[in-house]
């Protein structure tokens, strides 16, 4: 669903410059003009979530005189998406101080620190690798797609499913945009605070994101990967990839999972794997990161950011800080 803690996982493992050309397609705009009845159907699910427009809100109290903001953010490199429009600019530049959810994701030191305390978070026991429960031809296809990022399947082999299926949520236009290492929008508002020397502050750790990550079914990760193969062998899933950061630009943050879920293969068990996922990567850690930054805006000006799709559905953090007594409004984007 999103880059987590992956620049800093693979920074470095890319070495070849040799990936194909970006070719962006917004995948819902071909859905609305081609296949209207499909289109109303992934718009009706989008509705059902609680707050499915917008990404940027102001959130007040009564009691309080100051003002604090939270911001949707999109893992990624597009320079669309880091040309920051100019009020978020301003209230990130005018609070006491900018929360995200980890400080530290990016830098490769603070996660192999990690990962040399637990390496079971990342790398697969002694003797195990992703080939052993995958196809032949799901390995000829992901190796394939992997050639165009200028990477191979080896890279991912010896890793933990969720991290392959990870790696894979790189598209051609990302390795253009700079790759595994790149500047995406979360570290360059957190340069931006430290430019400005306004403190920045982690709701979450390193380690609690990884273990939320790994407690997921493992098979729900290798159907991913094999999802990505067919994907791929249809020719349309660096589309379906592009096609989310179209939707966040146009703040549909809602359409995101119907219109991922419209393009993922379905199996029997699927139903309870996508409800463990979301409740372990965003329903459990929506109630911490609603905890905290409600701590750190009664105390003072506040601006948060994180991933976009906390900010949706009934646990989503709009609805979290209002349930805590705060007034939440949405605010739109100064481009």
């Amino acid at each position: 669903m999103k880059k987590i803690l992956l620049s800093g996982l693979l920074f470095g493992l890319s070495t070849s410059i040799g990936f194909a050309a970006c070719d962006a397609r917004n995948l819902v705009a071909e859905l609305k003009q081609n296949e209207p009845a499909t289109y109303e159907a992934l718009q009706r699910e989008a509705a059902q979530y609680a707050n499915p427009e917008g990404v940027f809100w102001e959130v007040s109290h009564e009691a309080l005189s100051h003002t604090s903001y939270v911001f949707g953010t999109l893992h990624k490199a597009d320079p669309r998406i880091l040309d920051l429009p100019s009020n978020v600019r301003a209230a990130l530049e005018g609070a006491d101080v900018v929360a995200v959810e980890i400080e530290n994701a990016d830098d490769p030191s603070a996660v192999g620190a990690v990962i040399g305390k637990r390496p079971q978070l990342l790398l697969q026991p002694q003797g195990e690798t992703l080939a052993d429960d995958l196809s032949p031809d799901t390995i000829a296809s992901i190796d394939a797609y992997l050639n165009g990022l200028g990477m191979d399947f080896d890279t991912i082999n010896p890793l933990q499913p969720w991290i392959g299926a990870t790696t894979l949520s790189f598209t051609q236009c990302d390795m253009e945009w700079g790759g595994p290492g790149a500047q995406v929008l979360d570290t360059s508002l957190i340069a931006l605070a430290k430019s400005k020397d306004i403190p920045v502050v982690s709701l979450e750790t390193i380690e609690s994101q990884l273990e939320a990550i790994a407690a997921i079914n493992e098979a729900m990760f290798i159907r991913s990967i094999e999802n990505v193969a067919q994907l791929y062998d249809e020719g349309i899933y660096d589309a379906v990839l592009q096609t989310m950061n179209e939707l966040y630009l146009s703040e549909q943050i809602g359409m995101i999972i119907p219109v991922q879920l419209h393009y993922t293969g379905k199996y029997d068990g699927f139903d309870d794997d996508w409800a463990a996922f979301q409740e372990a990567l965003l329903d459990a850690r929506n109630d911490l990161m609603v905890e905290n930054a409600a701590r750190l805006m009664d105390e003072q000006s506040t601006f948060l950011a994180v991933g976009a799709l906390h900010l949706i559905g009934e646990t989503g953090l709009v609805e979290g800080l209002r349930n805590d007594g705060f007034a939440v409004k949405r605010v739109p984007l100064e481009r």
